[in-house]
């Protein structure tokens, strides 16, 4: 069986390839979830009283203009043909003209023994002036070999505002594809929180189309790798409209043997003048034997932009430590409180208090079989 995962998830620009994070490798395949007969199903949790368009994802909706129109490369070819064509769940949402609904919609996709492969197509469609909100978990049920290739798209018209939250708690022999794309129109704004905490192999790609003037994307992050974990991540926002806003901000803890790759470009292409876009990652790192490899990169084609990239790394500060350590706290218990102080601030960003507890859960759960 040939490998349909090799070279996926490139970057937009090309980089010296000796650097070997130009694209990714991955140890599995998609052709055994080409074609499913049955449909993998999904919970939704929300407010009884909340009035929003959710369905399943349909042919109709999949192949309509306001979804249909929005481009996108994807991590590759036969993911994305995957996950067009050959989807086994998937919803669509649509907020209504200035409908601003505040209460959260929830939707969750669990793997198990049973339905251990996932396609999912969704789409989400915010109308002038709306607001919606939407948390997605991934889980797994039992600790299996599941596969997931997810697909997000979503468009906002103008002065919509989309708070996406993806949060990925799959199986540590899991494969996680994931790709989510936004085109938004003037002074629209997207909000990502996205945590990636599961799953032996975690490939994402996201891209924002900052189309229309003064429309906005903010992009929070965190991940953790253990053991021999692979994550590579591939995130683009495209500044296209006038004073155009983006910041991404990811935060990382990495142990034992794992591999992790961000990237992370901010494009300024021509007419964006008096954009702003931001990025910044940084990673802890608890162990010698990490690969840890992060491009930040800024293209520019136009003159009146402001753009800024960092990206740090390091272990833990031994001051801190010790300052904590005379306060009575145990070596373990003060490496906890520095790796949970960098990136709780990102998991408290939540809405939903149950799915925020139980990533606070895998958290220290995986802090704990580190120490």
């Amino acid at each position: 069986m040939s490998n349909n995962l090799r070279n996926i998830n490139p970057t937009p620009v090309r980089t010296w390839s000796w650097l070997g994070v130009n694209d990714i490798t991955i140890d599995d395949n998609l052709s055994h979830i080409d074609a499913l007969d049955n449909n993998a199903s999904y919970q939704v949790f929300h407010d009884n009283n909340i009035n929003v368009k959710l369905e399943s994802m349909s042919d109709d909706y999949n192949s309509q203009e306001v979804l249909k129109n929005i481009e996108f490369r994807g991590i590759s070819e036969e993911a994305n043909n995957q996950v067009l064509k050959n989807y086994n769940s998937g919803f669509y949402i649509e907020a209504g003209e200035s409908q601003r609904i505040k209460e959260l919609i929830r939707i969750d996709y669990v793997l198990d023994r049973e339905q251990s492969e996932l396609v999912d197509n969704n789409g989400i469609y915010a109308k002038e002036n709306s607001e919606v909100t939407v948390v997605v978990n991934y889980m797994s049920k039992d600790e299996l070999k599941g596969t997931h290739n997810g697909l997000f798209r979503v468009y906002g018209e103008k002065g919509a505002k989309i708070n996406l939250i993806i949060l990925q708690n799959l199986s540590e022999e899991s494969t996680h594809l994931n790709t989510c794309v936004a085109n938004l129109e003037d002074k629209a704004t997207i909000n990502y929180t996205i945590v990636e905490l599961g799953a032996k192999n975690t490939v994402s790609n996201l891209v924002t189309n900052l189309q229309g003037d003064e429309s906005s994307s903010n992009v929070h992050t965190v991940y953790m790798g253990d053991k021999e974990k692979v994550i590579d991540i591939n995130y683009i926002v495209n500044h296209f409209g006038r004073e155009t806003k983006s910041n991404i901000e990811v935060k990382g803890v990495l142990q034992d043997k794992c591999k992790k790759t961000f990237k992370g470009t901010i494009d300024f292409k021509k007419g964006s003048a008096k954009s702003v876009g931001k990025e910044d990652e940084y990673t802890v790192l608890l162990s010698d034997e990490i690969r840890n490899r992060s491009v930040p990169m800024l293209l520019c084609r136009e003159d009146d932009v402001s753009g800024e990239h960092a990206a740090s790394s390091g272990k833990i500060d031994e001051d801190k430590l010790f300052y904590l350590m005379t306060r009575g706290f145990s070596k373990a218990e003060a490496k906890k409180l520095i790796i949970e102080a960098a990136i709780n601030p990102i998991i408290d960003l939540i809405p939903d208090e149950e799915s925020r507890n139980l990533i606070y859960e895998g958290v220290r759960r995986r802090l704990k079989d580190e120490q």
